[in-house]
């Protein structure tokens, strides 16, 4: 099964890294899937969109793996590439800090 994220938004609120958009095999399209670090235990989760309480959509444990990871890597990649050394583009702080958390610990921890 083919896993292609888009990522929409960062830092929306002070509790989510990303938003995103998630499309399955070609076919299906989840939007508002959430990436957000567990304040216990310090690993990415992600949250998948959901409707009167309920799923929108139904996955199995692989297929919320693939969707995690790809999450975890176009954010990290985007995180990666902002140049911190152009002070005219004015990045907010908060990129500055997440960029520093992603190369201590080298790469992603998911739960």
């Amino acid at each position: 099964m083919s896993v292609i994220v888009d990522i929409i938004d960062t830092f929306p609120t002070h509790d989510i890294l990303a938003v995103g958009r998630v499309k399955l095999d070609s076919i299906h399209t989840m939007n508002s899937v959430i990436l957000k670090i567990d304040a216990d235990t310090e690993m990415y989760v992600v949250e998948f969109p959901q409707s009167n309480g309920r799923a929108v959509v139904e996955i199995n444990d692989e297929v919320a793996q693939k969707i995690r990871d790809a999450m975890v890597f176009k954010y990290e990649q985007y995180i990666m590439s902002i140049d911190f050394t152009d002070i005219s583009s004015h990045i907010p702080y908060i990129y500055t800090m997440e960029k520093e958390r992603i190369l201590n610990n080298k790469g992603y921890q998911y739960a």
